[in-house]
Order: structure tokens, then C-alpha cells, then sequence
């Protein structure tokens, strides 16, 4: 018989501490990921609100601006207390934080803008008086918390060779969550192209 000396390779594994490293390592790695993504959403976020506001703004100002310019001397369609006789525009504060803009449009309608109570929040209003009545139209998005509207009117009556401009500002923020609610203040100016005799 023959004698065989039989050597055996010790199997290998992973001690303890091993995984312990690995598993903890896996999970700083996992943590660090989701961070990012979470931050690059909440930007994302963040970005989104902030074009509504400016793009609900932006339409704001297209809608108004195109009216305003086209606003004429008073002939007595508005009330000569919210526009005297002869001046474009009248300005009366409603309160600390909504202004109203009275004129008379091209159509010989009596215009008002101002920031009207809709449910829980304040819209942009636009009402325009007829012989046939009052029509109420809110041009702001529901989206959207406007929460100040100013109206500052330059040039009129003590200044006949002066077209009226009218500096109208406007403060917005999205509604949603207040960590993705962006807030802007906006400011436009804007003069009738009605020129005075």
C-alpha cells in the first residue's frame, strides 16, 4: 500500500467584518444617489413653479398692456369719480395691498382692474361696464396666489401735453407647498397711445 499524503486547500469566505464594511459602504452609496436625485428633483421643482409664475405673469401683462394702450379720454363711461372727465386712467387704493385701475377702453367700455376674492384666493379681475351690463373676467390662473397689485399713474389733467403712463407691479407666487412656492414681484410700464389735443 502506498501512502498518500491527501493536502487540503482551506476554503475561503468573507469573515464578519467583511460584510459589515461592504454592507455599510452599499449603503453610503445608496444614501449619497438618493440624495442627488431627491435634490435635482426638488430643483427641477423649484424651476417648474417659477416658469408658471412668470408665464402666468407674462399673459398678465400681454392682456392688460394691449388694453391699456388703447384706453381713451374718459367721455363719460366711467364714473368721474373713478376717472375724472378728459383723463385716461383713475387710480383708487382698495386696500393696503390691491389697487383698482379704471379707464375707458377703445369700445367705449368702462374698464376696472383689480384683484378680486375667488374662494380661498385673490385673481386678477378684469370688469368691463356696457349699456348692457357688468362682465367679470379672471385672467389669472388659479395656480397662482397673487397677493399685491399697484397701480402708479404719471402725467394727466395738470399735465396736457403729457400722454399718462400708468406703472402697474404685481406680486405672485405659485400656490403648492411653501418649499416649491416661487415668489416674484413683477413691474410694467405702460402709456395710451391717446394723445392729447
Amino acid at each position: 500500500m502506498s501512502n498518500k499524503i491527501i493536502k487540503t486547500i482551506p476554503k475561503s469566505g468573507f469573515t464578519l467584518i467583511e460584510v459589515m464594511v461592504s454592507v455599510v459602504l452599499f449603503t453610503v452609496i445608496i444614501l449619497s444617489v438618493t440624495g442627488i436625485f431627491k435634490m435635482a428633483i426638488d430643483a427641477q421643482r423649484n424651476a417648474i413653479a417659477a416658469q408658471n409664475v412668470q408665464e402666468s405673469l407674462k399673459y398678465f401683462f400681454e392682456i392688460t398692456g394691449k388694453e391699456m394702450r388703447m384706453a381713451i379720454k374718459n367721455d363719460g363711461a366711467c364714473d368721474p369719480a373713478d376717472v375724472p372727465l378728459g383723463s385716461i386712467f383713475g387710480v383708487r387704493g382698495f386696500s393696503s395691498f390691491n389697487e383698482i385701475l379704471t379707464f375707458e377702453n377703445y369700445h367705449g367700455e368702462c374698464v376696472t382692474y383689480s384683484l378680486v376674492e375667488d374662494g380661498d384666493v385673490l385673481r386678477f379681475a378684469i370688469a368691463r361696464k356696457n349699456n348692457l351690463g357688468t362682465k367679470v373676467d379672471f385672467i389669472s390662473p388659479a395656480k397662482i396666489l397673487l397677493t399685491t397689485l399697484h397701480f402708479t399713474v404719471k402725467g394727466g389733467p395738470a399735465l396736457p401735453k403729457q400722454q399718462p403712463l400708468v406703472t402697474m407691479s404685481l406680486k405672485a407666487s405659485s400656490v403648492g407647498t411653501s418649499q416649491f412656492a416661487s415668489e416674484m414681484i413683477m413691474q410694467t410700464s405702460i402709456s395710451s397711445r391717446y394723445y392729447r389735443n
